[in-house]
């Protein structure tokens, strides 16, 4: 096994590991939220409206995906984004009036107190009308672990683009075609099994998939808390298709460029193959010349 077998080899799998990133990346994009919560939201069972619903679950992406140079800040930020829906929901006259109670209604009533303290004590009377001290911490952690990996996870994108360069600075099409195929095949083979998981046990992937990254017991919320109203089951299952479908269209463009270098590789074959028959031509003139 020479060198150039070992790089495409290590190409492959780094391209597979960067398609997943990529695919995440798309998730996290602001215009993913806004169009799967707009999509899924329907605010039946949530004090507040779909129209309500939509730019929380946007803010609060924000607050959990972006980075913030103060946390306490942002806390505060998202705080005041859901105090303040919670004031026009809670309104006299507003369409989910009668979904608010005497005791949330008379938290809201103190305009002097901080945001966060507000939402902290509207959530004290039901977590379906902020986010509890549980869900706050949660998003930390995803903010946290998404901040300080992503970095890293870069790197995967630097690595295979570095050994696609020495592949091809050293015309190993082959080895380059092979890389560029391989890797989204792979990534395909992995989706697909993940995939099966999910149509027979959705619920069992997103319990695996959270553990490996939160302690049990950190992600679990009730049906119809403000997290789980801005994003039920469907927004993940949809999420889960953008991931997959992101990381397969790369997947595809990937491996139209494979073939492409197999057919350079091809050519390269054919023309090295016919520079060895016409040398061999040449001596043997030779020799019958003699």
């Amino acid at each position: 096994m020479n060198s150039n077998t070992v790089l495409a080899g290590l190409g492959a799998a780094l391209l597979a590991v960067t398609l997943l990133v990529c695919g995440f990346a798309v998730c996290c994009m602001p215009a993913t939220t806004q169009a799967l919560s707009s999509a899924v939201s329907t605010g039946e069972d949530s004090p507040y409206t779909h129209e309500q619903l939509v730019p929380l679950a946007v803010a609060t992406r924000n607050f959990t995906v972006d980075y913030h140079q103060s946390m306490e800040e942002a806390r505060e930020s998202l705080a005041a984004d859901v105090v303040d829906a919670a004031r026009a929901a809670a309104a006299e006259g507003a369409p989910k009036y009668f979904n608010w109670n005497q005791e949330a209604r008379e938290v809201l009533a103190d305009t002097d107190r901080p945001a966060f303290d507000t939402m902290e004590a509207l959530s004290e009377v039901s977590d379906r009308y902020a986010l509890d001290a549980d869900a706050v911490s949660h998003l930390e952690d995803c903010n946290r672990l998404i901040n300080g990996v992503s970095s890293y996870l870069g790197m995967f994108g630097v690595a295979a683009l570095i050994v696609a360069i020495v592949l091809g600075f050293r015309k190993q099409f082959a080895a380059l075609a092979f890389m560029l195929r391989m890797g989204p095949a792979f990534l395909l083979f992995v989706l697909i099994v993940l995939g099966l998981w999910g149509v027979v046990d959705f619920n069992g992937l997103f319990a695996a998939f959270h553990s490996l990254f939160f302690v049990d017991g950190t992600w679990t919320f009730s049906y119809d808390s403000l997290l789980i109203s801005m994003y039920p089951l469907n927004f993940w299952m949809g999420m889960g298709a953008v991931w997959v479908g992101s990381a397969i269209g790369g997947g595809l463009l990937l491996f139209a460029a494979g073939c492409f270098f197999a057919w350079k590789a091809g050519v390269q074959q054919r023309g090295l193959a016919e520079a060895a028959a016409e040398a061999a031509r040449s001596k043997k003139g030779k020799k019958g010349r003699r």
